[in-house]
């Protein structure tokens, strides 16, 4: 049984005329799989996130880019 748990993520793209994507990212925790999804999508400023935990469906709205200002902009 795999620790990992499946996030996908909901977002619409400005440049492709507004087209909604859903990527879906296996991780082992939420902040590992945002770092992952914005190094796939780096012009992204914020993200729909969804995923189960115990049978119960959770979501969050995401701002982008996460993490320390400085090491994003270096």
């Amino acid at each position: 049984m795999s620790d990992k748990i499946i996030y996908e993520f909901y977002y619409r793209d400005v440049e492709k005329n507004g087209e909604p994507i859903k990527e879906n990212i296996e991780s082992r925790g939420y902040k590992k799989a945002v770092k992952s999804f914005q190094n796939k999508y780096p012009k992204a400023k914020n993200v729909v996130v969804m995923w189960t935990k115990k049978e119960i469906e959770l979501s969050k709205e995401q701002k982008l880019p996460m993490g320390r200002k400085k090491k994003l902009e270096g």
